[in-house]
């Protein structure tokens, strides 16, 4: 099995801990994708500066809950920023350790399965914000985002679908 497979299988488990009431995590490692998926505009990503801040994009840190020994509740969020006309989703990963991460799913069936793992991005310095590639945002209802992140073996953990 594939890291991508195992951690694959890890997030719909914790999927179902989460819809039973319980908390976001999954088992060792963080993202298995690679930064390439995503970047320099494989699969219709854009690289941006990990300085955009746009704006917050549907909900955020719901299923970030009070078990959280890395302090990522309030600090993972899905953003949104206008680039050259279209709107983007985007993860960010405000004020990070060195070795926190923080990559963004994009899924096109609603949630059920994540097509593209954007990142990880590994913070290298600490309290500046990392961001994910950007990815340009649809309305149509199976096109969805959501940002996730960890680090240095940590659990991971996700906001809700966008």
């Amino acid at each position: 099995m594939t890291r991508r497979a195992i951690a694959r299988a890890a997030c719909i488990a914790a999927a179902g801990v989460v819809l039973a009431g319980g908390v976001t995590v999954a088992t060792s490692g963080t993202a298995t994708a690679a930064r390439s998926d995503c970047e320099r505009s494989t699969n219709g990503f854009r690289d941006i500066s990990d300085s955009l801040a746009g704006v917050q994009a549907g909900p955020q840190d719901k299923l970030l809950r009070s078990n959280d020994p890395q302090g990522l509740t309030g600090r993972i969020s899905l953003r949104a920023a206008r680039i050259n006309g279209d709107i983007h989703g985007f993860a960010a990963l405000a004020a990070p350790r060195v070795g926190d991460d923080v990559w963004m799913d994009w899924s096109v069936d609603g949630g059920h399965s994540v097509l593209v793992q954007c990142g990880p991005f590994v913070a290298s310095r600490d309290g500046f914000q990392i961001t994910s590639a950007a990815k340009v945002t649809s309305n149509d209802a199976n096109y969805k985002f959501r940002a996730c992140g960890g680090g240095r073996g940590q659990a991971v953990q996700c906001t809700d679908w966008w």
